[in-house]
């Protein structure tokens, strides 16, 4: 298979990256260890500090939390356990959709179990574990689980299509080209480009997978945040309200791109603005009041996630303009 040579990362660096991916590792197995035992605590800890980050990190750059995810290292350790081949690209999409049902099928369940239960997310964690690690052992590098099934995935691609910092890439010292095309950590800005491919020049990215999540993604978001936690019988008005309000994002998105002929990447980049400030803005008063904070934490909550935010979009606009710039000259 084809290697392709990479700038070497400064020892200080490489040591830094391998205590980050260790500390992650360690992190998840005392998480499940916690799940267990004082499941109250870890389940605040998990969804009302830990997870809310994530997003953030995403902004700033999405290398950040894939250079240490624990899931990602094991992926790689499957790497060891078989003999590894290259990823079709058929398999490749239907990992991807793969992904994308699992995002819409693991994150509403939350307030099935996930949110209450610590056992029941302690061995959905242990089963995307294994799912990682049999990933790495049938298939070259991070390909099938980082790059297609990882139900993040698509939440790295639409918040990490423009970093405000460039960070080196925490993994995969040398490239395999496990994933030809849209690799965030080989392809960086470029990674939108190539996921869409020739369908960024019309309106026909909206009916691609990606198209479908991230237009959907809004109206998923709002759902999401006005169910309350309940049993697991009410799994059909769960799925029901995030499904139906997903739909309703979607079709609204299309109409609004339809009508402003909004060029396709600026779409993308104003989605991820609007799923990113609706996200903070619905878990501002959740977080604060889970974690007992005064009432001045909501606005600080909204305000400096709407600020990083507004960065972001400042950001890439200006490396378009610049593009554009060099490109005339």
């Amino acid at each position: 298979m084809a290697r392709l040579h990479v700038l070497p990362v400064p020892p200080q660096r490489a040591l830094a990256w391998s205590v980050g991916r260790w500390g992650g590792v360690l992190g998840v197995v005392a998480l499940i260890v916690a799940l267990l035992v004082t499941p109250r605590v870890a389940l605040l800890t998990l969804w009302h500090i830990a997870v809310p980050l994530l997003p953030a990190s995403f902004f700033i750059n999405p290398a950040l939390w894939r250079g240490v995810c624990p899931l990602s290292t094991v992926n790689a350790w499957g790497n060891h356990l078989g003999t590894p081949r290259e990823l079709p690209e058929r398999t490749a999409w239907r990992l991807g959709v793969a992904g994308l049902v699992l995002f819409h099928l693991l994150v509403p369940a939350r307030h099935l179990a996930f949110n209450t239960d610590g056992t029941a997310l302690a061995g959905v964690i242990v089963a995307l574990a294994l799912v990682a690690l049999a990933a790495g052992a049938g298939f070259s590098s991070r390909s099938a689980f980082c790059n297609a099934l990882c139900p993040v995935l698509p939440i790295e691609r639409l918040y990490g299509q423009a970093p405000i910092v460039d960070v080196n890439r925490g993994r995969c010292a040398s490239c395999t080209v496990c994933t030809p095309r849209a690799c965030i950590d080989l392809a960086d800005r470029k990674a939108m480009r190539q996921l869409l491919g020739p369908s960024r020049r019309h309106t026909d990215w909206l009916h691609t997978p990606f198209g479908l999540f991230a237009g959907s993604l809004p109206g998923f978001i709002v759902a999401y945040s006005v169910l309350p936690d309940g049993a697991p019988g009410q799994w059909a008005t769960v799925y029901a309200t995030t499904l139906g309000a997903s739909l309703a994002s979607y079709w609204s998105v299309r109409v609004l791109i339809d009508a402003l002929a909004i060029p396709p990447l600026r779409a993308t980049l104003a989605l991820g603005a609007v799923s990113g400030v609706l996200y903070y803005w619905v878990s501002a008063p959740l977080i604060s009041a889970a974690l007992g904070l005064p009432g001045l934490a909501v606005s600080v909550i909204r305000g400096a996630s709407s600020l990083l935010i507004a960065l972001w979009v400042l950001r890439a606009v200006r490396e378009d303009l610049r593009a554009a710039i060099t490109a005339s000259a």
